[in-house]
């Protein structure tokens, strides 16, 4: 699956909008923009949306967290962006930046790569005589833009995505948490993330360790249970299938495969685990 860059187009009138003048007037104003610029790169990948995980007990703190900034320069700089009308709480714990969508800018590596060369020998090929070739070259700039246009619509195709069939799965498997009954577009484009990574396997031995983790489940000082959306974030779906949520125990085994588990709950886990694998085998044996 091909891999996308994104990235913010800021306007050449950033830094002189009223509201930005504003914020930088404030005392540690200079630190409240750069905070705001972080929260815009945090979210170019999703629609310029932040989600709240309850991580923390309030979204600046755990978006302070996140940013790795000073949790009252990030609630100063909130609490101004939402007077300002460039942050809105849009429910359910997202977060909308306002400013975000009609900046975003992105493209596929692939993509990036095909233009890179056909620029470098544009360029020699237009060197070798400006004269003869300029019309040509112009010409050939047009056609290169239809095929990368073509070349989108194609990786667009591959990327196709059966959404549902990771939904059952967790359905199925995480019986132990909320039940996911719909697929937002926010949802949509995470899994679609995270399988530039990761296989649909990945994702069943994944499901299949947050059902055995008892810490998951609520089995800690918080009482705090972990949800679909919190599952398939990039780093922690990374640090439950390296075993950090494993359930530890004293009693130490080594399965078949050659790894060293905790006993009853790594057996369960292996067969749980072999199972969602057949059935997700047979599912695309189906389509």
């Amino acid at each position: 699956m091909a891999k996308r860059y994104y990235w913010l187009k800021l306007k050449n009138d950033f830094f002189t909008d009223k509201r930005i003048k504003k914020l930088r007037r404030i005392a540690g104003g200079d630190t409240y923009t750069i905070i705001y610029l972080k929260m815009m790169m945090k979210c170019m990948n999703n629609d310029g949306i932040l989600e709240y995980e309850g991580i923390e007990d309030s979204f600046a703190d755990e978006l302070a967290l996140d940013l790795d900034e000073d949790a009252d320069n990030v609630q100063i700089t909130v609490n101004f962006l939402m007077q300002a009308g460039l942050l809105e709480e849009m429910g359910e714990n997202h977060f909308l930046m306002t400013e975000v969508p009609d900046l975003i800018g992105s493209e596929t590596a692939n993509a990036q790569r095909v233009r890179d060369f056909r620029n470098k020998q544009k360029t020699l090929q237009c060197n070798a005589d400006v004269t003869e070739v300029k019309q040509l070259c112009n010409v050939e700039k047009e056609i290169e833009k239809e095929k990368e246009k073509d070349i989108e619509k194609r990786e667009e195709k591959r990327e196709s995505i059966n959404y549902q069939q990771i939904a059952d799965m967790y359905n199925d498997t995480c019986v132990s948490f909320p039940r996911l009954t719909t697929l937002s577009d926010t949802r949509k484009k995470a899994i679609r993330a995270r399988l530039n990574t990761y296989t649909i396997d990945d994702f069943a031995l994944m499901f299949a360790k947050a059902e055995a983790s008892s810490f998951l489940k609520g089995g800690n000082d918080r009482n705090w249970s972990a949800t679909f959306d919190w599952m398939i974030k990039d780093s922690n779906m990374a640090k439950i299938l390296d075993g950090n949520y494993d359930n530890k125990a004293s009693g130490m085994v080594t399965n078949n495969n050659g790894y060293t588990s905790n006993n009853k709950v790594a057996d369960k886990l292996n067969e749980s685990y072999d199972l969602i694998t057949q059935w997700v085998h047979e599912r695309e044996a189906q389509e």
